[in-house]
Protein backbone atom coordinates (compact mmCIF):
# COMPACT_ATOMS: atom_id res chain seq x y z
CA UNK A 1 0.00 0.00 0.00
CA UNK A 2 2.95 2.48 0.76
CA UNK A 3 4.84 1.56 -3.05
CA UNK A 4 0.84 2.50 -4.16
CA UNK A 5 1.01 5.59 -2.80
CA UNK A 6 5.07 6.99 -3.16
CA UNK A 7 3.56 9.33 -6.65
CA UNK A 8 1.69 11.45 -4.39
CA UNK A 9 4.70 12.42 -2.24
CA UNK A 10 8.06 12.30 -3.47
CA UNK A 11 9.27 14.35 -0.16
CA UNK A 12 8.78 11.39 2.26
CA UNK A 13 7.09 8.63 3.42
CA UNK A 14 6.58 7.37 6.50
CA UNK A 15 5.23 4.24 7.49
CA UNK A 16 3.50 4.04 11.08
CA UNK A 17 2.65 1.20 13.18
CA UNK A 18 0.37 1.33 16.72
CA UNK A 19 -1.73 -1.25 18.66
CA UNK A 20 -4.61 -1.53 16.73
CA UNK A 21 -4.05 0.28 13.36
CA UNK A 22 -1.31 1.30 10.58
CA UNK A 23 -1.00 4.20 9.20
CA UNK A 24 0.84 4.97 5.53
CA UNK A 25 1.58 8.58 4.46
CA UNK A 26 3.89 10.29 1.65
CA UNK A 27 4.23 13.83 1.73
CA UNK A 28 3.99 16.81 -1.10
CA UNK A 29 5.19 20.30 -0.27
CA UNK A 30 2.99 22.48 -1.54
CA UNK A 31 2.02 25.51 1.19
CA UNK A 32 1.40 28.40 1.17
CA UNK A 33 0.60 27.50 4.80
CA UNK A 34 3.13 25.13 7.58
CA UNK A 35 2.31 21.78 6.44
CA UNK A 36 3.28 18.53 8.42
CA UNK A 37 6.02 16.66 7.17
CA UNK A 38 5.23 14.01 9.20
CA UNK A 39 2.43 11.91 9.77
CA UNK A 40 0.20 10.67 11.79
CA UNK A 41 0.79 13.86 13.37
CA UNK A 42 -0.14 14.54 17.62
CA UNK A 43 -0.53 17.36 20.50
CA UNK A 44 -1.06 14.82 23.12
CA UNK A 45 0.14 11.22 22.19
CA UNK A 46 -3.40 10.17 22.30
CA UNK A 47 -5.47 11.83 19.30
CA UNK A 48 -3.51 11.47 15.69
CA UNK A 49 -4.72 12.89 12.50
CA UNK A 50 -3.38 11.89 9.01
CA UNK A 51 -5.07 13.37 6.38
CA UNK A 52 -4.76 16.03 3.32
CA UNK A 53 -5.32 19.06 4.17
CA UNK A 54 -5.33 22.85 3.27
CA UNK A 55 -7.33 25.59 5.81
CA UNK A 56 -8.62 28.87 4.58
CA UNK A 57 -9.50 31.06 6.91
CA UNK A 58 -6.51 30.02 9.39
CA UNK A 59 -6.15 33.63 11.30
CA UNK A 60 -9.67 33.21 12.27
CA UNK A 61 -9.74 29.82 13.59
CA UNK A 62 -6.57 30.54 15.84
CA UNK A 63 -7.73 33.71 16.89
CA UNK A 64 -11.15 31.77 18.06
CA UNK A 65 -8.93 28.99 19.68
CA UNK A 66 -7.10 31.65 21.69
CA UNK A 67 -9.79 33.52 22.69
CA UNK A 68 -11.21 30.03 24.57
CA UNK A 69 -7.34 29.51 26.24
CA UNK A 70 -5.60 28.09 23.71
CA UNK A 71 -2.20 29.07 23.33
CA UNK A 72 -1.57 28.54 19.68
CA UNK A 73 2.26 29.42 17.63
CA UNK A 74 1.72 31.00 14.65
CA UNK A 75 3.67 28.44 12.59
CA UNK A 76 0.96 25.90 13.70
CA UNK A 77 0.25 23.37 10.69
CA UNK A 78 -3.21 23.17 9.08
CA UNK A 79 -2.90 19.40 10.98
CA UNK A 80 -2.01 20.95 14.47
CA UNK A 81 -4.69 23.65 14.15
CA UNK A 82 -7.54 20.68 13.36
CA UNK A 83 -6.04 18.91 16.29
CA UNK A 84 -6.77 21.98 18.86
CA UNK A 85 -9.91 22.44 17.50
CA UNK A 86 -10.91 18.79 18.24
CA UNK A 87 -9.45 18.91 21.50
CA UNK A 88 -11.61 22.32 22.15
CA UNK A 89 -14.96 21.35 20.89
CA UNK A 90 -14.91 17.98 19.79
CA UNK A 91 -17.21 16.78 17.04
CA UNK A 92 -18.83 20.42 16.95
CA UNK A 93 -15.47 22.38 15.49
CA UNK A 94 -16.13 20.41 12.18
CA UNK A 95 -18.76 22.83 10.69
CA UNK A 96 -16.05 25.73 11.25
CA UNK A 97 -13.40 23.85 9.20
CA UNK A 98 -13.03 25.44 5.83
CA UNK A 99 -11.07 24.49 2.78
CA UNK A 100 -10.27 21.36 1.32
CA UNK A 101 -9.00 18.55 3.61
CA UNK A 102 -9.93 14.82 3.67
CA UNK A 103 -8.92 13.28 7.06
CA UNK A 104 -8.98 10.93 9.76
CA UNK A 105 -8.77 11.19 13.74
CA UNK A 106 -7.51 8.44 15.76
CA UNK A 107 -7.91 8.05 19.00
CA UNK A 108 -5.63 5.59 20.33
CA UNK A 109 -6.96 5.09 24.07
CA UNK A 110 -10.69 4.97 22.74
CA UNK A 111 -9.67 2.58 19.44
CA UNK A 112 -11.86 5.12 17.21
CA UNK A 113 -11.64 6.60 14.52
CA UNK A 114 -13.13 9.36 12.72
CA UNK A 115 -12.73 10.41 9.20
CA UNK A 116 -14.45 13.59 7.22
CA UNK A 117 -14.22 15.39 3.83
CA UNK A 118 -15.03 18.76 3.00
CA UNK A 119 -17.94 20.57 2.03
CA UNK A 120 -17.30 20.22 -1.63
CA UNK A 121 -15.63 17.17 -1.90
CA UNK A 122 -12.38 18.85 -3.20
CA UNK A 123 -10.24 15.80 -1.88
CA UNK A 124 -10.86 12.01 -2.30
CA UNK A 125 -11.79 9.86 0.43
CA UNK A 126 -12.32 5.81 -0.31
CA UNK A 127 -12.56 3.26 2.86
CA UNK A 128 -13.62 -0.35 2.67
CA UNK A 129 -14.78 -1.92 5.42
CA UNK A 130 -14.30 -6.10 5.87
CA UNK A 131 -13.29 -9.15 8.48
CA UNK A 132 -13.20 -6.43 11.13
CA UNK A 133 -10.91 -3.92 9.57
CA UNK A 134 -11.79 -0.52 8.29
CA UNK A 135 -8.82 0.33 5.27
CA UNK A 136 -9.05 4.00 4.29
CA UNK A 137 -6.85 6.19 1.48
CA UNK A 138 -7.38 9.51 -0.71
CA UNK A 139 -5.89 6.65 -3.50
CA UNK A 140 -8.57 4.08 -4.28
CA UNK A 141 -5.56 1.70 -5.53
CA UNK A 142 -3.72 1.65 -2.73
CA UNK A 143 -6.93 0.17 -0.73
CA UNK A 144 -7.10 -2.85 -3.17
CA UNK A 145 -3.71 -3.90 -2.39
CA UNK A 146 -5.37 -4.91 1.56
CA UNK A 147 -5.99 -8.81 0.34
CA UNK A 148 -9.37 -9.23 1.77
CA UNK A 149 -10.49 -6.55 -0.64
CA UNK A 150 -11.99 -8.27 -3.21
CA UNK A 151 -11.78 -7.22 -7.42
CA UNK A 152 -15.44 -8.02 -7.62
CA UNK A 153 -17.17 -4.93 -9.64
CA UNK A 154 -20.40 -3.18 -8.00
CA UNK A 155 -22.69 -4.13 -10.81
CA UNK A 156 -25.21 -0.90 -9.89
CA UNK A 157 -22.15 1.40 -10.57
CA UNK A 158 -21.16 -0.41 -13.98
CA UNK A 159 -24.82 -0.04 -15.38
CA UNK A 160 -24.98 3.72 -14.27
CA UNK A 161 -21.48 4.33 -16.03
CA UNK A 162 -22.43 2.57 -19.27
CA UNK A 163 -25.81 4.35 -19.41
CA UNK A 164 -23.99 7.84 -19.09
CA UNK A 165 -20.41 7.22 -18.12
CA UNK A 166 -20.66 7.93 -14.48
CA UNK A 167 -22.55 6.96 -11.53
CA UNK A 168 -24.59 9.80 -9.66
CA UNK A 169 -24.13 7.78 -6.77
CA UNK A 170 -21.49 9.56 -4.43
CA UNK A 171 -21.21 6.94 -2.20
CA UNK A 172 -20.49 4.38 -4.73
CA UNK A 173 -17.26 3.15 -5.85
CA UNK A 174 -16.37 0.57 -9.04
CA UNK A 175 -15.95 -2.31 -6.65
CA UNK A 176 -18.14 -3.65 -4.63
CA UNK A 177 -16.01 -3.66 -0.96
CA UNK A 178 -15.37 -0.46 -1.23
CA UNK A 179 -16.69 2.86 -0.86
CA UNK A 180 -16.81 6.51 -1.10
CA UNK A 181 -17.09 9.20 1.62
CA UNK A 182 -19.48 11.45 0.25
CA UNK A 183 -18.36 15.03 0.50
CA UNK A 184 -19.71 17.07 3.98
CA UNK A 185 -19.68 13.30 5.71
CA UNK A 186 -18.11 12.51 8.48
CA UNK A 187 -17.26 8.54 9.33
CA UNK A 188 -17.38 6.65 12.67
CA UNK A 189 -15.87 3.66 13.44
CA UNK A 190 -15.34 1.86 16.66
CA UNK A 191 -15.16 -2.25 17.40
CA UNK A 192 -17.09 -2.92 14.09
CA UNK A 193 -19.64 -0.53 14.48
CA UNK A 194 -19.64 1.46 11.53
CA UNK A 195 -21.60 4.92 10.62
CA UNK A 196 -21.78 7.50 7.92
CA UNK A 197 -23.89 11.46 8.55
CA UNK A 198 -23.59 14.29 7.13
CA UNK A 199 -21.97 16.94 9.23
CA UNK A 200 -22.54 20.64 7.37
CA UNK A 201 -24.41 22.42 4.84
CA UNK A 202 -23.58 25.05 2.89
CA UNK A 203 -26.11 27.31 5.00
CA UNK A 204 -29.10 29.92 3.24
CA UNK A 205 -28.50 33.11 3.24
CA UNK A 206 -30.83 36.50 2.14
CA UNK A 207 -29.48 38.32 -0.92
CA UNK A 208 -26.75 40.80 0.11
CA UNK A 209 -28.17 44.03 -0.03
CA UNK A 210 -25.33 47.24 -0.13
CA UNK A 211 -26.45 50.64 -0.55
CA UNK A 212 -23.83 51.56 -3.39
CA UNK A 213 -23.56 49.48 -6.32
CA UNK A 214 -19.93 49.84 -6.05
CA UNK A 215 -20.16 47.68 -2.95
CA UNK A 216 -20.95 44.53 -4.13
CA UNK A 217 -17.64 44.68 -6.67
CA UNK A 218 -15.58 45.91 -3.78
CA UNK A 219 -16.83 42.72 -1.38
CA UNK A 220 -16.45 40.33 -3.63
CA UNK A 221 -12.98 41.60 -4.81
CA UNK A 222 -11.46 41.50 -1.90
CA UNK A 223 -12.73 37.78 -0.95
CA UNK A 224 -11.75 36.61 -4.23
CA UNK A 225 -8.04 37.94 -3.53
CA UNK A 226 -8.11 36.67 -0.35
CA UNK A 227 -9.26 32.86 -1.89
CA UNK A 228 -6.19 33.00 -3.89
CA UNK A 229 -3.89 34.70 -1.74
CA UNK A 230 -4.26 31.81 0.65
CA UNK A 231 -3.81 29.25 -1.96
CA UNK A 232 -0.56 30.92 -3.89
CA UNK A 233 2.11 28.79 -2.51
CA UNK A 234 5.79 30.29 -1.54
CA UNK A 235 7.63 29.15 -5.02
CA UNK A 236 6.17 28.10 -8.54
CA UNK A 237 2.52 27.94 -9.81
CA UNK A 238 0.73 27.09 -12.43
CA UNK A 239 -2.13 28.15 -13.91
CA UNK A 240 -4.77 26.35 -16.33
CA UNK A 241 -5.30 29.53 -18.83
CA UNK A 242 -8.51 29.68 -21.46
CA UNK A 243 -10.07 32.28 -22.92
CA UNK A 244 -12.77 32.61 -20.17
CA UNK A 245 -13.34 35.16 -17.66
CA UNK A 246 -12.75 32.17 -14.33
CA UNK A 247 -9.20 31.35 -15.53
CA UNK A 248 -8.00 34.53 -16.34
CA UNK A 249 -9.18 35.99 -13.08
CA UNK A 250 -7.25 33.85 -10.84
CA UNK A 251 -4.13 34.38 -13.13
CA UNK A 252 -4.61 38.46 -12.93
CA UNK A 253 -5.51 38.08 -9.31
CA UNK A 254 -2.34 36.02 -8.46
CA UNK A 255 -0.24 38.59 -10.45
CA UNK A 256 -1.55 41.43 -8.20
CA UNK A 257 -1.09 39.26 -4.63
CA UNK A 258 2.31 38.40 -6.23
CA UNK A 259 3.17 42.35 -6.84
CA UNK A 260 1.61 43.64 -3.67
CA UNK A 261 3.76 40.99 -1.60
CA UNK A 262 7.05 41.47 -3.54
CA UNK A 263 8.07 37.69 -3.33
CA UNK A 264 9.75 35.86 -5.72
CA UNK A 265 7.03 33.45 -7.03
CA UNK A 266 6.86 32.41 -10.52
CA UNK A 267 3.93 32.06 -12.10
CA UNK A 268 3.49 29.88 -15.68
CA UNK A 269 0.47 29.48 -18.10
CA UNK A 270 -0.42 26.07 -19.35
CA UNK A 271 -3.36 26.56 -22.95
CA UNK A 272 -4.88 23.77 -24.60
CA UNK A 273 -4.25 24.63 -28.24
CA UNK A 274 -6.98 22.40 -30.60
CA UNK A 275 -6.00 24.11 -33.83
CA UNK A 276 -6.40 22.85 -36.52
CA UNK A 277 -8.94 19.96 -35.75
CA UNK A 278 -10.96 22.60 -33.73
CA UNK A 279 -11.41 26.07 -34.87
CA UNK A 280 -10.81 27.41 -31.10
CA UNK A 281 -9.90 30.76 -30.25
CA UNK A 282 -8.88 29.73 -26.73
CA UNK A 283 -4.93 28.94 -27.17
CA UNK A 284 -4.63 32.53 -28.95
CA UNK A 285 -7.01 34.30 -26.13
CA UNK A 286 -5.22 32.83 -23.65
CA UNK A 287 -1.93 34.14 -25.05
CA UNK A 288 -3.25 37.42 -25.03
CA UNK A 289 -4.12 37.59 -21.59
CA UNK A 290 -0.81 35.57 -20.10
CA UNK A 291 1.03 38.76 -22.24
CA UNK A 292 -1.18 41.41 -20.84
CA UNK A 293 -0.30 40.43 -17.25
CA UNK A 294 3.39 38.90 -18.09
CA UNK A 295 3.03 35.56 -17.24
CA UNK A 296 5.43 32.85 -19.62
CA UNK A 297 2.31 30.72 -21.40
CA UNK A 298 3.43 27.06 -23.12
CA UNK A 299 0.70 26.30 -25.30
CA UNK A 300 -0.08 21.96 -25.44
CA UNK A 301 -1.36 20.85 -28.89
CA UNK A 302 -4.19 18.33 -28.02
CA UNK A 303 -4.69 17.88 -32.00
CA UNK A 304 -1.90 15.56 -32.47
CA UNK A 305 -2.73 12.72 -31.03
CA UNK A 306 -5.71 10.46 -32.25
CA UNK A 307 -8.69 9.19 -29.69
CA UNK A 308 -7.93 5.87 -27.91
CA UNK A 309 -3.96 6.32 -28.74
CA UNK A 310 -1.91 4.52 -26.07
CA UNK A 311 -5.28 3.24 -24.54
CA UNK A 312 -3.23 -0.69 -23.90
CA UNK A 313 -0.57 0.80 -22.41
CA UNK A 314 0.21 0.39 -18.56
CA UNK A 315 1.40 3.88 -18.25
CA UNK A 316 -2.52 4.83 -19.08
CA UNK A 317 -4.38 3.05 -16.09
CA UNK A 318 -7.27 4.67 -14.41
CA UNK A 319 -8.84 3.80 -11.06
CA UNK A 320 -11.82 3.79 -12.11
CA UNK A 321 -13.70 3.57 -15.49
CA UNK A 322 -13.42 6.51 -18.01
CA UNK A 323 -14.59 7.71 -21.47
CA UNK A 324 -12.06 10.31 -22.25
CA UNK A 325 -10.95 9.01 -25.68
CA UNK A 326 -7.97 11.95 -25.67
CA UNK A 327 -6.64 10.61 -22.27
CA UNK A 328 -3.20 10.17 -23.67
CA UNK A 329 -2.99 14.06 -24.25
CA UNK A 330 -3.98 14.76 -20.84
CA UNK A 331 -1.57 13.08 -18.87
CA UNK A 332 1.31 14.45 -21.33
CA UNK A 333 -0.47 17.76 -20.13
CA UNK A 334 -0.19 17.04 -16.44
CA UNK A 335 3.18 16.20 -16.32
CA UNK A 336 4.25 19.28 -18.34
CA UNK A 337 2.55 21.30 -15.80
CA UNK A 338 4.34 19.04 -12.40
CA UNK A 339 7.66 19.66 -13.85
CA UNK A 340 7.20 23.40 -13.36
CA UNK A 341 5.16 23.41 -10.16
CA UNK A 342 3.69 21.85 -6.95
CA UNK A 343 0.02 23.91 -7.16
CA UNK A 344 -1.65 24.59 -9.93
CA UNK A 345 -4.91 26.67 -10.65
CA UNK A 346 -8.25 25.11 -12.59
CA UNK A 347 -11.02 27.97 -12.97
CA UNK A 348 -13.80 25.57 -12.38
CA UNK A 349 -16.67 26.49 -10.81
CA UNK A 350 -17.73 29.66 -12.40
CA UNK A 351 -20.28 29.02 -14.41
CA UNK A 352 -22.31 27.08 -12.22
CA UNK A 353 -21.97 29.96 -9.51
CA UNK A 354 -21.92 33.04 -11.39
CA UNK A 355 -24.19 32.78 -13.87
CA UNK A 356 -27.02 32.24 -12.38
CA UNK A 357 -30.82 31.37 -13.35
CA UNK A 358 -33.09 34.39 -13.41
CA UNK A 359 -36.19 33.26 -12.73
CA UNK A 360 -35.88 31.26 -9.48
CA UNK A 361 -34.64 34.97 -8.04
CA UNK A 362 -37.54 36.94 -10.09
CA UNK A 363 -40.35 34.61 -8.28
CA UNK A 364 -38.27 34.82 -4.66
CA UNK A 365 -39.12 39.11 -5.47
CA UNK A 366 -42.46 38.76 -6.59
CA UNK A 367 -43.45 36.68 -3.67
CA UNK A 368 -42.05 39.44 -1.44
CA UNK A 369 -43.90 42.15 -3.12
CA UNK A 370 -40.47 43.53 -3.46
CA UNK A 371 -41.00 45.49 -6.95
CA UNK A 372 -38.37 48.47 -6.50
CA UNK A 373 -35.40 45.58 -6.22
CA UNK A 374 -37.19 43.98 -9.43
CA UNK A 375 -37.09 47.34 -11.32
CA UNK A 376 -33.95 47.59 -9.84
CA UNK A 377 -31.94 44.74 -10.77
CA UNK A 378 -33.16 43.92 -13.89
CA UNK A 379 -33.11 47.96 -15.05
CA UNK A 380 -29.42 47.81 -14.33
CA UNK A 381 -29.11 44.52 -16.27
CA UNK A 382 -30.36 45.92 -19.31
CA UNK A 383 -29.42 49.43 -19.15
CA UNK A 384 -25.88 47.72 -19.24
CA UNK A 385 -26.38 44.68 -22.09
CA UNK A 386 -29.81 46.40 -23.92
CA UNK A 387 -30.95 42.77 -23.78
CA UNK A 388 -32.77 41.18 -20.49
CA UNK A 389 -31.04 37.87 -18.61
CA UNK A 390 -31.96 34.69 -19.64
CA UNK A 391 -34.44 33.45 -17.12
CA UNK A 392 -33.74 29.87 -17.51
CA UNK A 393 -37.15 28.94 -16.27
CA UNK A 394 -37.33 25.52 -18.74
CA UNK A 395 -40.05 26.93 -20.35
CA UNK A 396 -38.51 26.89 -23.95
CA UNK A 397 -38.58 23.18 -22.75
CA UNK A 398 -42.07 22.87 -21.51
CA UNK A 399 -43.13 24.28 -25.28
CA UNK A 400 -41.76 22.00 -27.19
CA UNK A 401 -42.66 19.14 -25.25
CA UNK A 402 -45.95 20.92 -25.08
CA UNK A 403 -46.17 21.23 -28.97
CA UNK A 404 -44.57 17.56 -29.51
CA UNK A 405 -41.61 19.07 -31.01
CA UNK A 406 -39.05 17.99 -27.93
CA UNK A 407 -36.07 16.34 -29.33
CA UNK A 408 -36.27 12.80 -28.21
CA UNK A 409 -33.12 11.38 -25.88
CA UNK A 410 -31.11 8.36 -27.14
CA UNK A 411 -32.27 4.82 -27.05
CA UNK A 412 -30.77 2.81 -23.82
CA UNK A 413 -27.64 1.63 -25.89
CA UNK A 414 -28.01 -1.86 -27.79
CA UNK A 415 -24.87 -3.13 -27.02
CA UNK A 416 -25.39 -3.22 -23.21
CA UNK A 417 -26.57 -7.29 -22.84
CA UNK A 418 -29.78 -7.93 -23.01
CA UNK A 419 -29.63 -10.08 -19.57
CA UNK A 420 -27.50 -7.78 -17.36
CA UNK A 421 -30.02 -4.90 -18.49
CA UNK A 422 -33.01 -6.87 -17.74
CA UNK A 423 -31.66 -7.85 -14.39
CA UNK A 424 -30.91 -4.87 -13.31
CA UNK A 425 -34.08 -2.49 -14.88
CA UNK A 426 -32.10 -0.36 -17.20
CA UNK A 427 -34.32 0.88 -19.58
CA UNK A 428 -36.09 1.93 -16.09
CA UNK A 429 -33.18 3.20 -15.11
CA UNK A 430 -32.31 5.24 -18.54
CA UNK A 431 -34.97 7.21 -18.37
CA UNK A 432 -34.39 7.97 -14.81
CA UNK A 433 -31.21 9.10 -15.67
CA UNK A 434 -32.10 11.28 -18.58
CA UNK A 435 -34.15 13.65 -16.04
CA UNK A 436 -32.86 17.07 -15.50
CA UNK A 437 -31.56 17.43 -11.42
CA UNK A 438 -33.95 18.88 -9.30
CA UNK A 439 -32.75 22.03 -6.70
CA UNK A 440 -35.14 23.25 -4.98
CA UNK A 441 -33.33 24.06 -1.59
CA UNK A 442 -32.36 27.51 -2.10
CA UNK A 443 -35.17 30.04 -3.23
CA UNK A 444 -33.21 32.08 -5.30
CA UNK A 445 -29.64 30.62 -6.55
CA UNK A 446 -31.05 26.97 -6.67
CA UNK A 447 -28.49 25.31 -9.50
CA UNK A 448 -25.29 26.71 -7.77
CA UNK A 449 -26.39 26.24 -4.41
CA UNK A 450 -27.66 22.53 -4.91
CA UNK A 451 -24.52 21.68 -7.41
CA UNK A 452 -21.97 22.21 -3.94
CA UNK A 453 -24.47 21.35 -1.18
CA UNK A 454 -25.05 17.78 -2.81
CA UNK A 455 -21.82 17.12 -4.20
CA UNK A 456 -21.84 17.37 -7.50
CA UNK A 457 -18.92 18.85 -7.92
CA UNK A 458 -16.50 16.27 -6.44
CA UNK A 459 -16.56 13.92 -9.44
CA UNK A 460 -15.30 16.06 -11.63
CA UNK A 461 -12.82 17.39 -8.89
CA UNK A 462 -12.34 13.95 -8.52
CA UNK A 463 -10.68 13.26 -12.13
CA UNK A 464 -7.94 16.67 -11.61
CA UNK A 465 -6.61 14.80 -8.85
CA UNK A 466 -2.86 12.87 -8.33
CA UNK A 467 -4.47 9.40 -8.55
CA UNK A 468 -5.55 9.98 -12.35
CA UNK A 469 -2.83 12.87 -13.72
CA UNK A 470 -0.54 10.16 -12.38
CA UNK A 471 1.54 13.51 -11.99
CA UNK A 472 2.63 15.08 -8.04
CA UNK A 473 0.76 18.12 -7.58
CA UNK A 474 -2.01 19.63 -6.26
CA UNK A 475 -4.82 21.52 -8.47
CA UNK A 476 -6.60 24.13 -6.40
CA UNK A 477 -9.72 25.04 -7.84
CA UNK A 478 -13.13 26.04 -6.63
CA UNK A 479 -13.79 29.57 -8.02
CA UNK A 480 -13.50 31.79 -6.44
CA UNK A 481 -13.24 30.12 -3.31
CA UNK A 482 -14.97 28.35 -0.09
CA UNK A 483 -15.44 31.45 1.33
CA UNK A 484 -15.81 33.60 -1.35
CA UNK A 485 -17.76 30.65 -2.96
CA UNK A 486 -20.57 31.10 -0.16
CA UNK A 487 -20.97 34.51 -0.43
CA UNK A 488 -21.32 34.82 -4.29
CA UNK A 489 -24.28 32.61 -3.50
CA UNK A 490 -25.71 35.51 -1.52
CA UNK A 491 -25.07 38.05 -4.73
CA UNK A 492 -28.57 38.42 -6.40
CA UNK A 493 -28.69 36.15 -9.73
CA UNK A 494 -29.80 39.35 -11.82
CA UNK A 495 -27.58 41.62 -12.20
CA UNK A 496 -24.52 39.84 -10.14
CA UNK A 497 -24.72 36.19 -11.44
CA UNK A 498 -26.24 36.83 -14.74
CA UNK A 499 -23.38 35.58 -17.19
CA UNK A 500 -20.42 36.31 -14.82
CA UNK A 501 -21.38 40.21 -14.53
CA UNK A 502 -19.52 40.68 -11.35
CA UNK A 503 -16.94 38.61 -12.20
CA UNK A 504 -16.54 41.30 -15.52
CA UNK A 505 -16.99 44.47 -13.21
CA UNK A 506 -14.33 43.24 -10.51
CA UNK A 507 -12.00 43.07 -13.77
CA UNK A 508 -12.74 45.86 -15.52
CA UNK A 509 -8.96 47.09 -15.19
CA UNK A 510 -6.83 43.85 -15.28
CA UNK A 511 -8.19 42.04 -17.96
CA UNK A 512 -8.13 43.05 -22.27
CA UNK A 513 -11.53 43.91 -22.83
CA UNK A 514 -11.82 41.59 -25.74
CA UNK A 515 -11.89 39.03 -22.95
CA UNK A 516 -14.10 40.54 -20.70
CA UNK A 517 -16.75 41.07 -22.76
CA UNK A 518 -16.60 37.93 -24.57
CA UNK A 519 -19.55 36.01 -24.02
CA UNK A 520 -19.57 31.68 -22.81
CA UNK A 521 -19.06 29.98 -25.91
CA UNK A 522 -19.76 26.02 -26.30
CA UNK A 523 -17.27 23.37 -27.82
CA UNK A 524 -18.40 23.99 -31.88
CA UNK A 525 -17.89 20.13 -32.37
CA UNK A 526 -17.55 16.51 -31.11
CA UNK A 527 -13.40 16.31 -31.07
CA UNK A 528 -14.17 12.27 -31.65
CA UNK A 529 -16.53 13.40 -34.20
CA UNK A 530 -14.18 15.47 -36.27
CA UNK A 531 -11.34 12.77 -36.34
CA UNK A 532 -13.97 10.59 -37.79
CA UNK A 533 -14.64 12.87 -40.48
CA UNK A 534 -11.82 15.47 -41.34
CA UNK A 535 -8.72 12.89 -40.35
CA UNK A 536 -10.84 9.13 -41.49
CA UNK A 537 -9.88 8.00 -38.37
CA UNK A 538 -11.27 4.65 -37.38
CA UNK A 539 -11.41 2.59 -34.50
CA UNK A 540 -8.68 -0.54 -34.05
CA UNK A 541 -10.03 -3.85 -34.90
CA UNK A 542 -11.86 -5.31 -31.45
CA UNK A 543 -10.07 -8.06 -30.01
CA UNK A 544 -12.39 -10.49 -28.10
CA UNK A 545 -13.04 -9.06 -24.49
CA UNK A 546 -12.12 -10.33 -21.00
CA UNK A 547 -15.03 -12.69 -19.84
CA UNK A 548 -16.15 -11.14 -17.33
CA UNK A 549 -16.83 -8.03 -19.67
CA UNK A 550 -19.11 -10.30 -21.25
CA UNK A 551 -21.36 -9.73 -18.40
CA UNK A 552 -22.10 -6.32 -19.81
CA UNK A 553 -21.38 -5.77 -23.59
CA UNK A 554 -23.19 -7.60 -26.35
CA UNK A 555 -19.27 -7.82 -28.05
CA UNK A 556 -21.33 -9.18 -31.67
CA UNK A 557 -23.25 -5.65 -31.04
CA UNK A 558 -20.47 -3.13 -30.22
CA UNK A 559 -18.61 -4.64 -33.88
CA UNK A 560 -22.10 -4.45 -35.55
CA UNK A 561 -22.47 -0.69 -34.83
CA UNK A 562 -19.20 -0.09 -35.94
CA UNK A 563 -19.14 -1.63 -38.86
CA UNK A 564 -21.78 0.64 -39.94
CA UNK A 565 -18.43 2.98 -40.29
CA UNK A 566 -20.75 6.83 -40.21
CA UNK A 567 -20.00 9.15 -38.47
CA UNK A 568 -22.47 8.70 -36.29
CA UNK A 569 -21.40 5.12 -35.36
CA UNK A 570 -18.36 6.63 -33.68
CA UNK A 571 -20.05 8.00 -30.80
CA UNK A 572 -20.06 4.51 -29.83
CA UNK A 573 -16.13 5.01 -28.74
CA UNK A 574 -17.00 6.54 -25.94
CA UNK A 575 -18.78 3.38 -24.83
CA UNK A 576 -16.40 1.50 -26.00
CA UNK A 577 -13.86 2.81 -23.80
CA UNK A 578 -16.14 3.01 -20.84
CA UNK A 579 -16.10 -0.86 -21.38
CA UNK A 580 -11.99 -1.41 -22.04
CA UNK A 581 -11.50 0.63 -19.21
CA UNK A 582 -13.32 -2.31 -16.72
Amino acid sequence: MAAALAFRGPDATHVTTQPGAGFVFTFLRTGPAPQSSQQPCTLDGRLWLIGDVRLDGRDNLRRKLEQHGASIPSTATDEELILHAYQKWGEQSFPDLIGDYAVALWDSIARRLLCLRDLIGSRPFFYAHVSGQLIFSNTLNAIRFAPKVSAELDRHFIADFLLQESCPDLARTAFQDISRLPPSHLLSYSRDNLGVRRFTSLPIEEPLVFKRQEEYVEQFRALFETAVRDRLPHHESAIFLSGGMDSTSIAATAVACVTKSHSPIRLYAFAVNSCPLLDDPEAPLASLVAGSLGIPIQTVSFAKSPPCEGWGARALHVPEPYSDPFLLSQRKLHQQVAARSRVAWWGFGGDELLSGQSWPYLVYLLRRARFLEIAGSFGIYLLKHRRIPLLRGGFRARFLRWTGRAPRANDCPRWIQPRFAEQHHLRQRWVELQQPPKFLEHPFQPRAHGGLDNGIWASALEYQDASWTRSPYFVSHTVPGPTATTLSIAYSAVPWCAEKHILREAFRDELPEQIRTRRKTPLVCDPLLLWATKRRWRPSPLSNPAHQISDFVDWDEVRSALRADSPSSFLLVYGLICVRSL
